[in-house]
Order: structure tokens, then C-alpha cells, then sequence
């Protein structure tokens, strides 16, 4: 257990320098979204590029990894909709954020974990796993809103969709993937480029974490708090390990893929929240408590499994 929470402690820092200037007068509150939209379009695509490209996959379990994630993913949205079936007093926007709570993750703290318990193999493995749940979820999200706020009558996700087509790390997938199984080699030059950019991405990405923090009413949503935080660390985690146990992963691949569903949810979630119409007050409470949660939940988790 100490030296999982070893591995966490620079982790928990970075996240806590970023709240921390956040609150200050360091640097201006706009330096936050371009902070985040540069790693999320350049610097973690490129590490995820370096990564895939430059190692043999061919051994991996890539198909088992992928019914694992995408089954967990599934098990998460039908735990959310069921709870949701038996507490209709919970209005459409606050299902929304109970929804985005369990079923998103952190990929910004689930790959920065992988590689810093890990190494590179570690990160591998992660990268492949989000890639596969990446569409998946955003599908999903996009489907709650359309359904619990817009009546279904909602014509976004067609427009949703046509963006997942550009979204910058699954790009950094396929192209990752397409370099490794054609067995064409980056550049030497090149290649060195992605790795110092790439090296900036889990720095700056876990500070935007911290710096995502918005206060909310914890007690006053407690409810969506509470199911979707839940699902989060208690149910995900254990559908990701029977899942995969099922499919045959064990050791490493096994560990990494329910460290995926052991991370909170993600603080886009917000965004999205806002933008199609969701209870973004509740929405911030469940990231901010989730986040929260996660310094004590994941080292148990990691402790068992190791």
C-alpha cells in the first residue's frame, strides 16, 4: 500500500498545484482552457502516438481489452439508467449528471497513473483501452441528453458524432496503431519531437484537473452523488475485472483495465453539462466529490489488485 500511494503522491501534488493557482492571482482564469485544450489536441496525442507506434502489439490482448471496456462501459449506463428507473422525482438534468458521473472517466489521471505505476507498457495498455471507450461514451452521454432533457427530438448528436470523427485522441490511436501494423518507423527526429511534447501532457493535464474544481452543493445533490459515485468505484472496477477475467486477461492487461474504471469521472463533463442543457450545479458537485474521493478509493483498489 505505501508504495501505491508513493506512485500517487506526485499525482495528488500536481492536482493540488493546479487548485491551488487556480485560486490565485499567479495566472489569469483564461490561462486554464487553452492550458487544457493544448494537451488535450497536441500533448497527449503525441505521447499517445510515441507510445502505440514504437511498441509490438501484435502479442497484446487487444480484442479481449476491447470487450472488456466497452461491456464495463455498458454495465455502468444500464447500473445509472435502472437506479434512475426506481428515483423519478431525479429530473432530467440531474439524471444527466448522475449519467456523465458514472459513466466518464478521467483519462488525463487514468493514463498518467498507468504510466507512472507502470512505465510504457502500462501506458500502451491504457491508451488502447480509453481509445476503444472513447466513442463509445460520448455516444452514450450525448444519447442521456437527447433522451432525459430534449425528448429524444434533439438533432446534436448527429452533429456529436461527426466530431468523434476528429477527435484528437482517437486520431492519435488510429494513427499509433496504423504506424505500429505497417510496420513503418517514425523518424528518429520526429519521433524525438512527440516525446518532449508529449512529456508536458500528465504536468499541465493533471493541473487543469485541480484547476477544474467548481464549488457546488454537495448535500443538495447528494442523491445523483451517491449512485453515480457508486457505480464509479465500487461497480466499474468490479464489472471491469470479471469482465476481463472472463475474457481471459490477467496480470498486467487485467490490472490496467479496471484501473480505467477506478479514476473519477471527467471534468469536461461540466462542459457538456452547460452546453446541452444539464444540471451543471449537480454536475460540479459530483466531479469535485468524485475527485475527492479517488485519493482514497484508488489506493485500495490498486492494493488489491497488486
Amino acid at each position: 500500500m505505501f508504495s501505491i500511494t508513493q506512485s500517487l503522491f506526485p499525482i495528488i501534488v500536481l492536482i493540488l498545484i493546479g487548485f491551488l493557482i487556480q485560486r490565485s492571482d499567479f495566472l489569469p482564469a483564461a490561462f486554464w482552457p487553452s492550458a487544457e485544450k493544448l494537451t488535450y489536441f497536441l500533448l497527449m496525442p503525441a505521447i499517445l502516438i510515441h507510445s502505440i507506434a514504437n511498441k509490438q502489439m501484435a502479442d497484446l490482448p487487444w480484442f479481449s481489452i476491447m470487450v472488456t471496456v466497452e461491456g464495463t462501459v455498458l454495465v455502468s449506463a444500464v447500473l445509472i439508467i435502472s437506479w434512475w428507473w426506481f428515483n423519478r422525482h431525479i429530473d432530467g438534468p440531474g439524471f444527466t449528471s448522475a449519467f456523465q458521473g458514472a459513466v466518464r472517466f478521467n483519462s488525463f489521471v487514468a493514463l498518467a497513473l498507468a504510466e507512472k505505476l507502470f512505465g510504457a507498457e502500462g501506458l500502451l495498455l491504457a491508451a488502447l483501452g480509453a481509445g476503444f471507450m472513447i466513442l463509445l461514451i460520448n455516444v452514450l452521454c450525448v444519447s442521456a441528453f437527447s433522451v432525459a432533457v430534449n425528448n429524444g427530438r434533439s438533432s446534436r448528436p448527429v452533429a456529436v458524432l461527426a466530431d468523434l470523427a476528429r477527435n484528437p485522441l482517437i486520431i492519435a490511436c488510429v494513427i499509433g496503431v496504423g504506424l505500429n501494423v505497417s510496420g513503418l518507423k517514425l523518424p528518429q527526429e520526429i519521433d524525438g519531437v512527440l516525446v518532449m511534447v508529449g512529456k508536458a501532457a500528465f504536468p499541465i493535464g493533471l493541473m487543469a484537473v485541480g484547476a477544474a474544481y467548481r464549488s457546488g452543493s454537495l448535500v443538495k445533490h447528494w442523491q445523483p452523488l451517491l449512485a453515480s459515485s457508486m457505480v464509479q468505484f465500487v461497480c466499474k472496477p468490479a464489472a471491469a475485472w470479471w469482465i476481463g477475467s472472463t475474457m481471459g486477461l490477467s496480470g498486467l492487461p487485467l490490472t490496467i483495465a479496471v484501473l480505467l474504471f477506478s479514476v473519477p469521472t471527467a471534468p469536461t463533463s461540466y462542459i457538456l453539462s452547460r452546453q446541452m442543457g444539464g444540471d451543471h450545479d449537480s454536475m460540479a458537485s459530483i466531479i469535485t466529490a468524485q475527485t475527492c474521493l479517488s485519493f482514497m478509493t484508488l489506493p485500495i483498489t490498486l492494493w488489491l489488485l497488486m
